[in-house]
């Protein structure tokens, strides 16, 4: 009984070197983000003479203050990006969860032609000049926060995973029974289906949370209204606007010379980056296992 207890705890060599890499792994991955906190912080004298390095020669909080004096205009921007990845993920989890309810049901009599039409469209697309000609020519999308929301309102590839959920984890005995005591279809996928739904919900929301987050070329075609203008977008202006002092100074007036001289360079980048991530990294531990599920739950056979 002894030996059995002494060999149940004893971890083999394989598990120490599985541990080893993992960890090896971790740092690789934990790195380049500590490089870019330090660098935030890093004075511009100490990334002349050093560049990018963990271990600065002096320290500024330029960069932030150089963000942070379009601060109304960051401010905006996290509404915006807010609200429009709030919306836009949940209408796609309530349009597409609906849809991949709809194609699990054997007794649709479309669900072939169905299918086969969605395939179509993951695999050919109008390309991005007719998507833009339609979405400013006929629906008049431009400079409307619309255009952040609607079209990802639908997604092929999520109900094709919400799909397989569905016929690998939601009996059918249940829903004949359901239908058996008067239900309908409505009443089902929400009282029955939905709420099995939930770990699949979670880890496709969370993925496209933080697509809608990240997405500023949507932004940058449509968008030129700064009350609608997203995160993303706001600091790549933020960024182009050092870019263009530098290339016009000849033009510049003496307030705006005094602004380029003292603004900093790649620390605001830094910093700029910080802005971006920092939500994302506080949210992500809550969600991470519905991530790690969400990566493996389109591999379930179904």
């Amino acid at each position: 009984m002894r030996y059995s207890k002494n060999k149940k705890r004893r971890m083999g060599v394989g598990q120490w070197i599985l541990i080893a890499i993992i960890t090896l792994l971790t740092v690789c991955c934990f790195l380049p983000m500590l490089l870019v906190v330090i660098v935030a912080f890093s004075s511009e004298a100490s990334i002349a003479v050093k560049g990018f390095s963990f271990f600065p020669t002096g320290w500024s909080l330029k960069a932030f203050e150089y963000v942070n004096t379009f601060s109304s205009q960051v401010i905006q921007s996290y509404k915006v990006t807010i609200f429009t990845t709030i919306t836009a993920t949940s209408l796609m989890l309530f349009i597409t969860g609906m849809f991949a309810y709809t194609l699990s049901r054997e007794s649709f009599m479309f669900k072939k032609y169905l299918t086969l039409y969605i395939l179509i469209t993951m695999l050919f697309g109008g390309g991005m000049l007719s998507s833009y000609l339609i979405n400013t020519n006929v629906y008049h999308l431009r400079n409307n926060i619309l255009i952040l929301i609607v079209p990802g309102a639908m997604s092929i590839w999520n109900a094709i995973i919400m799909r397989t959920f569905i016929k690998s984890n939601v009996p059918s005995s249940i829903i004949e029974a359901a239908k058996i005591d008067g239900a309908g279809e409505i009443y089902t996928f929400f009282r029955i289906v939905l709420p099995i739904l939930v770990p699949v919900l979670a880890a496709l929301g969370f993925m496209t949370a933080i697509g809608h987050w990240n997405e500023w070329g949507t932004a940058f075609l449509y968008i030129d209204n700064p009350k609608y203008a997203t995160l993303q977008l706001m600091l790549i202006r933020i960024e182009k606007n050092l870019d263009y002092l530098r290339a016009n100074q000849a033009s510049l007036s003496p307030e705006e010379l005094e602004m380029l001289k003292n603004a900093p360079n790649e620390s605001a980048r830094m910093a700029t980056l910080l802005y971006t991530v920092g939500p994302i990294i506080v949210a992500y531990p809550f969600f991470q296992k519905y991530f790690i599920k969400g990566i493996t739950i389109g591999a379930v056979k179904g």
